[in-house]
């Protein structure tokens, strides 16, 4: 699973320049002892600031609820006067009083809602969280970076619907709102439904916004007959169905037969790549065998410290149903030119690069994740030792720690991706035994 971040910025930072920028400057009357500004500006082109801004001020150390400001478009200022002190200040993009129910009053807390009206659907929401300390009279300036709270289902496509079936709809279990905190609130679970798009094909009428944070996200496909029957198709995803990704599904509908629904979640400007695979059917139940994955190699796995394809085998792990999980390493380097590049340039051409590899027919590959680097059975004690090379190295390679761009050596982890020269991509492949 390759996990990627799309952010935004509150904030003007030094080596941020251009346009989408403007200062804000205190006019309160309140007597204060400070003042905090804040400017919004977007990091790149691509990845623009969703509005309105709500932002909320809590004291750091009582909990209490300060003030709260809207920002509506790029072009307006809001400006904070505030005693001296240490702060939480938060902030929801892409909310408006239209779409959402706020909270109200002066004992608003960090963990309030700000959750979706009946009939309404999610915008594009972002939330970000700091904390500043005021101790001079001098302005202050503050930089939050907004990250891309919600997923989008993008399109549904199942096909090869008997003529007898009257209805299609698909069921995900997501959030109907966010807490300023940036938690996910109160539990969703919303139908779409599809339409039919004659000859037996069932499509998702237009794009919308999903809130989903699980580690097994459920899909549900709702199958009605002209008689009335309904038959429900649930699946359980292994992987988590991220946020800043847009989701694809197409599924194509055999009776009384396996039938294959594969999901495909992508990215753009928004974040990575991500390919899930479930089954739904006649045939199909909730302890059936499903040694019939299509990415279930029926071999006996190779062993740790191995080669496997011409790859380097670094771990062997079990899952809960007897299956061998192996961890498998690309056989070279791959160079990567850091500077004057964004973060999510970066991100762009390693997925450009990883998604036309292919070794012995492998494929999937993509950067480690933390876990990866500095678990027992590691890549680093691959990549560093004599097993790749005559001698240790100290070059720094990229990886990604829940979802931030990072940088390891032989030695050093956490450190920032701009000491990173190199990537080297792994892959996962499960075997039967």
């Amino acid at each position: 699973m390759k996990k990627f971040l799309t952010r935004a910025a509150i904030c003007m930072t030094p080596w941020a320049l251009g346009a989408c920028e403007k200062e804000l400057i205190n006019d309160d009357n309140v007597i204060t002892e400070s003042s905090l500004s804040i400017s919004t500006r977007s990091v790149t082109a691509e990845e623009t600031v969703s509005f309105p801004v709500s932002i909320f001020v809590f004291d750091n150390t009582s909990k209490r609820f300060v003030k709260n400001e809207t920002l509506t478009d790029k072009d307006e200022a809001i400006g904070f006067s505030l005693p001296f002190g240490s702060y939480a200040v938060y902030a929801i993009g892409g909310a408006d009083d239209q779409r959402y129910d706020f909270p109200t009053g002066d004992d608003i807390t960090e963990d309030a809602e700000v959750s979706l009206k009946d009939g309404k659907e999610h915008a594009d929401l972002m939330a970000a969280h700091d904390a500043v300390t005021l101790e001079q009279k001098e302005g202050n300036q503050l930089t939050l970076h907004m990250e891309r709270m919600v997923t989008e289902l993008s399109q549904v496509t199942i096909k090869n619907v008997p003529e007898d079936f009257t209805n299609v709809s698909i069921t995900l279990h997501d959030y109907k709102g966010i807490q300023i905190n940036g938690e996910f609130g109160s539990i969703w679970e919303h139908e779409y439904t599809l339409h039919d798009d004659g000859g037996g094909s069932w499509s998702l009428p237009a794009p919308t916004l999903l809130l989903i944070d699980a580690d097994e996200a459920t899909v549900t496909i709702s199958m009605t007959k002209s008689d009335g029957a309904i038959c429900n198709y649930s699946y359980t995803c292994t992987e988590e169905i991220k946020k800043n990704h847009r989701i694809s599904i197409t599924g194509t509908y055999q009776e009384d037969k396996i039938a294959q629904l594969t999901g495909v979640i992508t990215g753009t400007t928004w974040a990575g790549n991500q390919e899930i695979v479930f089954e739904f059917g006649e045939s199909n139940t909730a302890n059936g065998d499903d040694d019939h994955d299509s990415d279930l190699i029926n071999q006996v796995a190779p062993q740790a410290y191995s080669m496997y394809n011409d790859c380097f085998v670094v771990r062997v792990t079990t899952d809960d149903k007897g299956h061998k999980e192996v961890l498998l390493l690309y056989n070279e380097d791959f160079n990567i030119e850091i500077k004057d590049k964004t973060t999510a340039q970066i991100i762009q051409e390693v997925n450009d690069n990883l998604n036309n590899i292919a070794i012995n027919e492998i494929t999937g590959w993509r950067l480690p994740c933390k876990d990866e680097v500095l678990a027992e059975n590691n890549i680093v004690g691959y990549i560093m030792q004599s097993k790749l090379k005559t001698k240790p190295t100290n070059d720094f390679y990229l990886y990604l720690d829940n979802e931030e761009l990072k940088a390891y050596s032989r030695t050093v982890t956490d450190r920032t991706y701009t000491f990173a020269k190199l990537y080297r991509p792994v892959t996962v492949l499960k075997f039967k035994k």
